[in-house]
């Protein structure tokens, strides 16, 4: 009978003491005493090849059971695992921008801006000579792009070329642990026609939305709230909020033509940006300046409300967010040449923190860093 060690934590090695050199002694120890066992008699060269390969299929069972279970299975046996119960891995996306150009352009014309390439699918304003544009490279790094870009075939006449806004944002693949994570939640969620779990699964499929937040009866029976978050955990534009409201509840509002369920009347809202602005009276150690440490602030603070905005989304309707002066302290003494934080100000008041109201999310304002 073959003994088990357990569960390793965070692996399963449940054979990972079936060595060649253990099979084969379980092997010769069932031979009778009467035949030679000794290392170089016929019956241990007949077992000791036998012994490689068993240890061999050892190793594989272990890496069968691993990839058995959603907790350790590697990338690609985590999405079968998790297609079993119609739960899919977020592909990489391409965004979607709003151009404007001096002249009509034919629809499938190339631009160029740095490495990223685009290229024209839609007219948005003919008077204005405004287009869609959709990147050619895929996820969220060319979702900054704004500014003048080159045709890669000339056009006759055209003199300006201009990316306006992000429209739809491009999304980086799902990375596992983050997939992982949403498969055990949407276990434990158990979303069915027209709860909240069903509303977030729903939408949070839907490209371009990072979060939302679920509101049931907010404006009586049958009526429900989505305040969606766009894929940069930032209020939603108006095309993304269209979007939703066409795949969720089209007009006439109410009778099922969405994937919301007859006789919910769903409202489809960007979440409300309230600028957070600081200021951070900081010591800095002998010979050096606040400016050295702006940039590094700046992206701690904006990476915090960022993190913020996505806790907020998985919490409850009734949980809001607070923008509190101790997390700005926290961050700004563990960086390099700060001695100290002194006097701390939230949006001009001496707050020792700011609680936002329903809808509302906290957004990247300005910092002012004061030497004392």
């Amino acid at each position: 009978m073959v003994h088990c060690k357990g569960l390793r934590k965070g692996c399963a090695v449940l054979y990972e003491h079936m060595t060649a050199d253990r099979i084969e002694k379980r092997m010769l120890d069932r031979v009778k005493d009467e035949f030679d066992r000794r290392e170089g008699s016929v019956i241990y060269d007949a077992t000791a090849p036998a012994s490689i390969e068993f240890a061999e299929l050892y190793i594989l069972a272990d890496v069968i059971l691993k990839q058995a279970f959603a907790r350790t299975a590697d990338r690609e046996f985590l999405i079968l695992r998790a297609a079993e119960f119609n739960i899919y891995h977020e592909p990489a996306t391409q965004g979607e921008f709003e151009a404007q150009f001096n002249m009509a352009v034919p629809i499938g014309s190339r631009f160029n801006y740095n490495e990223y390439n685009f290229i024209v699918t839609e007219v948005l304003n003919a008077d204005e000579h405004k287009y869609k544009m959709r990147c050619e490279q895929f996820g969220r790094s060319p979702n900054f792009v704004t500014g003048d870009i080159t045709p890669i075939q000339g056009i006759n006449g055209l003199t300006t070329a201009k990316i306006l806004k992000n429209i739809t944002p491009g999304e980086d693949e799902e990375e596992t642990e983050v997939f992982r994570q949403r498969y055990f939640e949407a276990l434990k969620s158990k979303a069915y026609g027209g709860n909240g779990a069903d509303y977030k699964e729903k939408v949070l499929a839907i490209p371009g939305v990072g979060g939302v937040k679920v509101y049931r009866c907010w404006n009586g029976g049958g009526t429900v709230k989505l305040v969606v978050l766009n894929s940069d955990y930032g209020p939603a534009d108006d095309e993304l909020i269209k979007e939703v409201e066409n795949v969720i509840d089209p007009m006439p509002k109410g009778k099922g033509y969405g994937l919301a369920p007859i006789g919910h009347t769903v409202t489809v809202v960007k979440a409300e940006p309230v600028p957070i602005n600081y200021t951070i009276e900081v010591i800095m150690t002998q010979g050096h300046q606040v400016a050295e440490i702006k940039n590094a602030i700046e992206t701690a603070i904006r990476e915090r409300l960022i993190n913020r905005c996505k806790e907020w989304a998985k919490q409850d309707e009734k949980q809001f967010i607070t923008v509190r002066s101790s997390i700005v302290t926290a961050l700004t003494v563990e960086l390099p040449n700060v001695l100290d934080v002194g006097h701390i100000q939230i949006n001009g008041q001496d707050i020792p923190k700011l609680e936002l109201k329903d809808n509302q999310i906290p957004v990247m304002g300005t910092i002012n860093l004061v030497a004392v």
